[in-house]
C-alpha cells in the first residue's frame, strides 16, 4: 500500500516539477511520523504543496522562455531583469544594479570566479551566465532547472543545472569550484534535519562559500534577524572554514567563508 501511494504522488501532475528524490524523502518522513497510511499521505501532500509554493507559477514559467529569447535578441540589463523577476529568490535582489553591486563586493573578497556552484539556485545562474561566469545550479524545482538549462543550451550561455535534493545522497557535485553559493538555504536545511547545514557545507569542494540569511520578515520588519543569524553562523561554522567577509544589503546578510 505504501509503495502504491508513493507512486501515486510521484505520478501526480501537482508534483511533477518537484525532484523525485524530494517526493520520496517527504513520503518516507511522513510514513515514519504517522501510523496510518491515509494520515501519512495527507501530511506528505501538505508538505509537497508547501514546497511548490516557492516555485514559479505556470505563467511565470511560460513567460521566462519568451523573456530569454527577447534578451538573446537584444541583451540589455532591462531584458535580464525581466527574466530574473520571474522567480521570487532573484526578484527580491533586483534591480540589476543592486545585484551587480552585491557580486562586486563579493568578488572584491574572493576575486572573479571562473566556476560557481549555486545550490538551491532558482534562476540565479541566468544572471551569472549573462555576466560570463560558468555556473552549475542545483535545485529541486524542475521549472527552475529547465529554465537554466534552456538559457545555457538554447542561447549558448555558460550555465547548466541539475534537479537534485540536497538532503539526499549524491546531490552535491564532487568537482572543484571556485565558489559555492548558498543563499537563504542553511536554516531551511537545518529545520528539516538537524545537522544538515554542516553536512552540506562539508560536502562542498570549493575555495569559498557565500551563504546568506534574511534580515527582514516577509512583512518587511526588522526584528533583529541579522544578529540572530550572525550568532547562528558562528555556531554552525564548518571546522575547515573561517569568515573572510561580511556583507549586508537592504534585506539580506551574507557571509563569505574561505578554506583554512
Amino acid at each position: 500500500m505504501n509503495d502504491a501511494m508513493l507512486e501515486k504522488l510521484l505520478s501526480s501532475k501537482k508534483y511533477r516539477d518537484i525532484c523525485p528524490d524530494t517526493v520520496r524523502r517527504v513520503w518516507a518522513d511522513c510514513c515514519a511520523k504517522y501510523k496510518k497510511a491515509k494520515d501519512a499521505e495527507k501530511a506528505a501532500r501538505e508538505a509537497l504543496h508547501g514546497i511548490t509554493g516557492a516555485f514559479m507559477t505556470p505563467e511565470e514559467a511560460r513567460q521566462i522562455t519568451y523573456d530569454m529569447h527577447a534578451w538573446y535578441c537584444d541583451p540589455t540589463d532591462h531584458g535580464l531583469e525581466r527574466i530574473l523577476s520571474r522567480h521570487a529568490s532573484t526578484r527580491e535582489r533586483l534591480p540589476i544594479a543592486d545585484m551587480d553591486a552585491l557580486y562586486g563586493r563579493v568578488f572584491e573578497i574572493i576575486g572573479r570566479p571562473r566556476s560557481v556552484l549555486d545550490l538551491a539556485c532558482g534562476v540565479n545562474p541566468v544572471y551569472l551566465g549573462a555576466r560570463g561566469i560558468e555556473t552549475l545550479g542545483v535545485d529541486i524545482s524542475g521549472q527552475a532547472v529547465g529554465a537554466v538549462n534552456c538559457f545555457g543550451e538554447t542561447y549558448g550561455q555558460p550555465v547548466s543545472a541539475v534537479c537534485a535534493d540536497l538532503l539526499c545522497p549524491g546531490a552535491i557535485p564532487k568537482r572543484r569550484f571556485d565558489v559555492a553559493l548558498l543563499f537563504k538555504l542553511l536554516p531551511l536545511l537545518e529545520r528539516q534535519r538537524i545537522g544538515a547545514a554542516l553536512d552540506v557545507m562539508d560536502a562542498i569542494n570549493a575555495a569559498y562559500l557565500v551563504v546568506s540569511f534574511p534580515t527582514r520578515t516577509l512583512g518587511g520588519r526588522n526584528v533583529g534577524m541579522a544578529g540572530q543569524y550572525s550568532d547562528w553562523m558562528e555556531a554552525h561554522m564548518p571546522p575547515r572554514r573561517e569568515t573572510a567577509g561580511r556583507i549586508e544589503t537592504r534585506n539580506e546578510l551574507f557571509f563569505v567563508l574561505k578554506e583554512i
